[in-house]
């Protein structure tokens, strides 16, 4: 996949970076990535101050009509807009850094020239007030966790500063909008929308002081905009597209049921084979996944081990063993994990036992430095976070100590090695290192600090 940026330039060997002016053609690409804002910047930047452009065919840009010699900034910003069609109708996607609309005066030919002019928008909606508004926050509440650029709002939280909202008051946003983030008072700060066949994520601002983690964003958009292709779907045939005769189809439809009749049974064969090889393989999530990919591999993990998982898929975990549950949270990073987990189990459980009356475990599973070699990771959670769990006596995991359990389990591991594991999974307050979840070294006291 290659991703084209305009405007906001970001250090990946899959991103193109461009301008407006000297971009190639945005349908040349899987995803464009584009900072609004840059276009009415470039634009002010050529009328204004006189600063000069080369298009990507390298003629001139020019605030004139275009010739054979010379390009037309009018004619390059406005044909975007049928690029953007065009790559939309594909099921491409692109990305845009939420910003308020603009109008930049003085482009010869173009008086009406806007931040948003060349994106197509849902029906009944625009890219302005009332939908679209001017403001300014860093609270970020991620809303989709499912969603694939999840990762990168949670682990880049802190560097989020977010300059336009989304105004949910709209019906006509509700109705084709998905909130992926909120700021203060619930208001929509991160928002996907299907146009044309493809998507349209909104995504909030970063803070201009990211140059230390410039790289990490960039490679968090790449993988979350080859996540979004992949997941893309078109739309379905009408029921009524079967009744309109096309010659010579019916005869290759027989032909093709009767191929496919043909090779049932080895695609049974395959399919079996291929089940086992994923239950197996999905494992090896848990030393690189995210998010809910990786909360699904660590409920995949516990149920192996003995556990009964009890929480419906997607819902935060809950696990039990010899008549004692568990709330289990999880976390990943591409680097130390911090205190994240430990405050929304803190929260879950204070808010079970003010309902329900009943103290529950609390089990911390996490994955940090995950896209490094398990081998070359360093401590993979702060020593706040262990700090904080052994204060308030909850398990602290690492998914590399729960992925060597998994290999004794499927290893041959007997049920008495099992519920062992299970029982210092269970008791353990505060870290648990390796050698003592595999019994390999002298177990600490159940007791400890809640201070």
């Amino acid at each position: 996949m290659k991703l084209l940026a305009v405007g906001y330039p970001l250090p990946n060997a899959a991103i193109d970076n461009y301008n407006v002016f000297n971009a190639p053609s945005y349908f040349d690409y899987d995803a464009v990535l584009v900072d609004p804002a840059s276009i009415t910047r470039a634009a002010a930047q050529l009328t204004e101050e006189g600063i000069e452009f080369e298009a990507f065919d390298g003629r001139v840009v020019v605030n004139a009509p275009g010739s054979a010699t010379v390009a037309s900034a009018a004619d390059l910003i406005r044909r975007r807009a049928d690029e953007t069609r065009r790559l939309l109708e594909a099921g491409g996607v692109v990305l845009l850094i939420a910003r308020p609309n603009a109008v930049q005066p003085g482009v010869a030919g173009f008086e009406g020239c806007d931040r948003y002019s060349w994106l197509p928008a849902p029906s009944g909606m625009a890219w302005g007030p009332p939908f679209l508004r001017a403001a300014e926050g860093r609270t970020t509440r991620i809303v989709d966790e499912e969603h694939p650029l999840a990762t990168l709002f949670r682990e880049f939280r802190g560097q989020i500063a977010y300059r336009a909202i989304f105004d949910e008051r709209q019906a006509a946003l509700r109705q084709a909008g998905k909130v992926l983030t909120t700021g203060g008072a619930g208001t929509w700060t991160a928002v996907e929308f299907s146009v044309l066949g493809g998507r349209v994520v909104f995504l909030p601002a970063f803070s201009d002081s990211l140059e230390h983690v410039r790289n990490e964003i960039a490679q968090g958009i790449v993988d979350a905009a080859a996540r979004l292709l992949t997941t893309a779907t078109g739309e379905s045939a009408p029921y009524w597209s079967r009744t309109l005769a096309v010659p010579g189809l019916e005869q290759l439809e027989a032909e093709l049921e009767e191929a496919e009749l043909s090779v049932t049974e080895t695609q049974a064969r395959l399919e079996a084979v291929r089940e086992r090889v994923d239950s197996l393989a999905r494992h090896r999530r848990l030393l690189y996944d995210d998010s809910v990919p990786f909360a699904a591999a660590v409920a995949d993990a516990l149920r192996l081990l003995g556990f009964a998982v009890t929480s419906a898929p997607g819902e935060p975990i809950v696990i039990g063993d010899e008549g004692v549950q568990a709330f289990v949270e999880t976390e990943t990073s591409r680097e130390q994990v911090v205190e994240w987990p430990y405050v929304r189990l803190q929260r879950r459980l204070e808010e079970h036992l003010l309902k329900q009356g009943e103290a529950k475990k609390g089990v911390v599973i996490v994955n940090g430095h995950r896209v490094s070699q398990p081998d070359d990771r360093g401590p993979q959670y702060t020593d706040a976070l262990r700090i904080a769990c052994e204060n308030y006596r909850y398990s602290l995991v690492s998914a590399q100590t729960l992925f060597t359990l998994v290999q004794r389990a499927l290893g041959g591991a007997d049920e008495a090695t099992l519920g062992a594991f299970r029982r210092r999974i269970m008791r353990r307050n505060g870290e648990l290192e390796m050698e003592a979840a595999l019994g390999d070294a002298e177990e600490e006291s159940e007791t400890g600090p809640l201070f």
